[in-house]
């Protein structure tokens, strides 16, 4: 039996018999961890307060050579990052990366970048005037981390600068940008002022990109077009990614 210990963020929890609970954590030493909190439901558990989803914690547990589900021992809170949350709409952008990240990353595979995307993007989703952006962000670093987000600079196809180009083009069956010229029948649009704001997100740190310059119509054009890659990446739909564009669009 080995003793590990981890931060973590908790993305899911599920009862287990009358007093324990089954918790779904993404560590940064050990990758996507299941286990076990014995008596966790009790009202006087040390675990109380500690596994709610979204929370930054530091995770010890005990885990046996061919078994699925670790013996989580201790808990502590590092940040509750949904607990001082004032918009619907910014609980769903943090549910869909509990979704990305139960539904699409394999369990004990260690990924620091990753954890460290999460974390970043959980204290900006804080703010409601910067959580559309955040969440763009997530889904442009998660798709590159994963191998699975295509260049930008140029077009895939002739080679063509398309920084300064007056329109740009995304082929979802093609995964790639295109020149105006290059362009295939099913290709997509992208203003020249939405491409602008995507480079931004690839080339410079979340924090130093200013959330007015670009207005609604830049982040939702960009929001179709990463809401697109990642189904059509991962080759299904995601419950989270649905409401927010049924219900929910950018504020």
């Amino acid at each position: 039996m080995a003793l590990c210990s981890s931060e973590a963020v908790i993305l899911r929890t599920y009862d287990l018999g009358n007093a324990d609970k089954i918790v779904v954590a993404f560590t940064r030493g050990y990758g996507k961890v299941r286990g076990v909190a014995q008596g966790a439901k009790r009202l006087k558990s040390p675990f109380s307060g500690r596994l709610e989803r979204f929370h930054w914690v530091e995770m010890i547990f005990f885990e046996r050579e061919g078994q699925e589900l670790v013996k989580i021992d201790r808990v502590e809170l590092l940040r509750a990052f949904a607990s001082n949350l004032t918009e619907y709409r910014s609980f769903l952008q943090l549910s869909l990366m509990a979704e990305l990240l139960f539904e699409t990353t394999p369990d004990r595979e260690p990924n620091d970048p990753l954890f460290r995307l999460v974390v970043l993007v959980l204290e900006e989703m804080q703010d409601p005037a910067r959580s559309d952006l955040a969440q763009l962000y997530f889904q442009v670093w998660y798709l590159k981390i994963s191998g699975l987000f295509p260049a930008t600079k140029s077009c895939v196809h002739c080679g063509l600068s398309l920084l300064d180009a007056s329109q740009v083009f995304y082929g979802p069956d093609l995964q790639g940008f295109f020149c105006s010229s290059c362009r295939g029948s099913h290709c997509q649009p992208i203003c020249a002022d939405s491409f602008q704001v995507l480079d931004q997100i690839v080339n410079k740190k979340l924090k130093i990109i200013e959330r007015d310059k670009a207005g609604e119509a830049q982040y939702s054009e960009l929001q179709r077009i990463m809401d697109g890659m990642l189904r059509h990446s991962f080759e299904r739909e995601f419950e989270s990614l649905t409401m927010l564009r049924e219900g929910f669009g950018p504020s």
